[in-house]
């Protein structure tokens, strides 16, 4: 199993998780700097000192590509195991990435597993309308109702790691 992790000008909470994930020993940890920059080469050194692997895009390409890298290297060089995918800003827990992890595992028709967060609070009105009208797209679409299309704690297994690949985009620096 590998976790991946795309990052761009992260803070101590990318350390922070690293660190909590790697006391479930759940696999390896691939990181994507994307083009973050000089000023945050400090961060991605340490967490290369604290076992990681760390590929970097010269320029900011968006998150989409900073996977779609991750999925490459993990193609070429990982385990043949599962891929959970989880934001480096700290919203994603440890305990949360390991479940996905778990749901991965106990799989017995390989599919793709969404981590849900609950919307509470002040959540802005572009933000809330947008996961509503996507859950309601994938939800007429394909039968399932979703509680957050938006979530970037995913699970993939190995075998969807070409089809990911495939998905036509460049990833598009949205951040």
């Amino acid at each position: 199993m590998t976790i991946l992790i795309p990052s761009y000008e992260p803070d101590v909470r990318l350390l922070n998780l690293v660190l909590q994930l790697q006391t479930f020993k759940l696999g390896s940890i691939v990181i994507v700097d994307d083009g973050s920059g000089p000023g945050y080469r400090g961060i991605f050194e340490t967490a290369e000192a604290y076992g990681c692997t760390v590929l970097t895009h010269p320029v900011n390409l968006g998150k989409g590509r900073a996977l779609k890298t991750g999925f490459e290297y993990i193609k070429e060089f990982g385990p043949q195991g599962g891929v959970v995918c989880a934001d480096s800003d700290g919203q994603h827990l440890p305990h949360d990435i390991k479940r996905i992890f778990e749901v991965l595992l106990a799989q017995t028709t390989p599919g793709i597993v969404l981590g849900s967060r609950r919307f509470s609070g002040k959540i802005p009105a572009r933000s809330r309308f947008g996961n509503t009208v996507t859950r309601a797209v994938f939800s007429l679409t394909t039968g399932t109702k979703v509680y957050d299309t938006q979530t970037g704690l995913r699970g993939f297994p190995y075998s969807m790691l070409d089809w990911l690949n495939q998905i036509p985009g460049i990833g598009l620096n949205t951040r």
